[in-house]
């Protein structure tokens, strides 16, 4: 009898610690979700007003759900804003170094609207 009630309490603690770690784990990571859901590209003033459509804006929470930070900050994107334009992306700056029609859809294949919205 002695053994089941010390087998139970095992795992009562064992409960226990995996509910505190999983607890932490939803804390720590929220704490990443302090950015912007979405992030509104700039255009170099001598441009700015040329522009027909409005500046693109980034899905930065969806792309964030996918990746890590590393995977674009501080290489593909500085922390902070970010000022680009339709050259930079077809040289593979930006959302161009992935949106290239190999690593993910190519900018050919998207409606003006899905980034100019």
């Amino acid at each position: 009898m002695k053994s089941k009630n010390a087998f139970s309490i095992k795992i009562r603690i064992y409960d226990i610690l995996i509910f505190v770690f999983l607890v932490w784990i939803f804390v720590i990571s929220a704490f990443s979700y302090q950015t912007p859901s979405f992030v509104r590209i700039e255009r170099p003033p001598d441009i700015a007003e040329e522009a027909d459509e409005p500046p693109a804006v980034f899905p930065h929470l969806f792309h964030q759900e996918m990746f890590y930070c590393y995977v674009c900050h501080p290489t593909t994107f500085r922390y902070g804003r970010s000022v680009m334009t339709h050259n930079d992306f077809d040289r593979g700056k930006f959302c161009g170094a992935c949106h290239n029609g190999k690593i993910s859809m190519s900018i050919d294949d998207m409606d003006c609207e899905v980034c100019h919205h």
